[in-house]
């Protein structure tokens, strides 16, 4: 069962994500992303998340970020490309 204090809680997130709502709409980017700390630490609370947890994940999804770059950018230039590339000049003659 929910404490009391995690529903109050719950509510204020989700009273928070409509404000959220709102500054994006107002092209408020900045306060939204105010706002969206606010809802992340609340979650922290409500779901006892701990620092080092949250820090191992921001630390994950920094690895993944950059590896996803690393890969983007080898697709780019990649065999294919100067294939393709080739067959087009030789299409033109």
């Amino acid at each position: 069962m929910e404490s009391p204090t995690d529903t109050q809680l719950k509510s204020m997130a989700r009273s928070l994500q409509e404000q959220i709502r709102l500054a994006n709409e107002l092209d408020l980017n900045f306060t939204a992303q105010l706002l969206a700390m606010a809802v992340m630490e609340i979650t922290t609370k409500i779901y006892d998340i701990t620092q080092q947890e949250l820090d191992a994940l921001c630390d994950r999804i920094e690895e993944t970020s950059s590896l996803d770059r690393k890969q983007a950018g080898a697709s780019v230039i990649g065999p294919r490309s100067f294939d393709r590339r080739a067959h087009a000049r030789r299409s033109r003659m």
